[in-house]
């Protein structure tokens, strides 16, 4: 049986019907919009690692602040594609920094004319410049109008460091997406003699082979708490 709209408090838009959306939005003016990348993340994690987590994670935030959850974007910059001196150059889209630019403005403008009062974009991929990009244009929308209020922000930089630290395919990402996606991780593929590395791995950060769904769940519960104080003071500095 499908809710009645009157009683939707988050949704994923694509899969929305127009009358569904409008009931949502009316109590809840927030669009997530998972940021992620097409990346090799390793032989032991889907190539989709940083959207599938950003999407998962703006989800769980969803559901607990309400709002709208878009599809994510698969489009990245400075991915390891990009690291000349590691052997993973294949399984990696790569585009370009003027692209990702106008893509970040022009979502941010059209979801603007769409009325939303708060734009919640998480980034999956926090390669640089790549997020910084992100963050800059969200800064320039902010200070060109004042009804919506862009936020460009990653789960380790609202999770403090001793709970997630900044890795790739390793503990946080990977506890992150057993909790998410469990079928897009499979720890037996990593090496159980030696530690895993990003030379060998492409595992930058602490072992992932202690990552747990377990873990992922209270790392998302983290991300969801901080998250939702940011909503919070973000739609006070809108104009309704």
């Amino acid at each position: 049986m499908t809710p009645h709209p009157s009683t939707l408090t988050w949704g994923r838009y694509e899969r929305l019907m127009p009358d569904e959306i409008e009931a949502i939005f009316a109590r809840h003016p927030v669009a997530y919009l998972p940021w992620g990348a097409l990346e090799y993340h390793g032989r032991h994690a889907a190539v989709g690692l940083d959207g599938l987590k950003a999407h998962g994670l703006c989800i769980e935030l969803a559901r607990a602040a309400g709002g709208l959850v878009l599809p994510p974007v698969y489009v990245a910059a400075n991915t390891i594609k990009g690291l000349k001196n590691l052997p993973w150059a294949r399984h990696s889209l790569d585009f370009s920094e003027g692209t990702l630019r106008i893509l970040v403005r022009e979502h941010l403008d059209q979801l603007a004319d769409e009325k939303f009062r708060a734009v919640f974009i998480l980034c999956g991929h926090v390669g640089q410049p790549h997020y910084d990009i992100i963050k800059d244009e969200a800064q320039q929308f902010n200070a060109r109008q004042t009804g919506t209020r862009a936020i460009a922000t990653s789960e380790t930089d609202l999770v403090p460091p001793e709970v997630v630290k900044v890795n790739h395919a390793a503990l946080g990402e990977i506890a992150f997406l057993m909790h998410t996606d469990p079928d897009c991780v499979d720890l037996a593929r990593l090496p159980a003699d030696r530690v895993p590395t990003l030379e060998q791995d492409a595992v930058w950060g602490p072992d992932p082979r202690e990552a747990s769904p377990e873990k992922g769940k209270v790392y998302t519960a983290a991300f969801v708490e901080a998250a939702m104080r940011v909503i919070t003071e973000a739609l006070k500095l809108t104009k309704p």
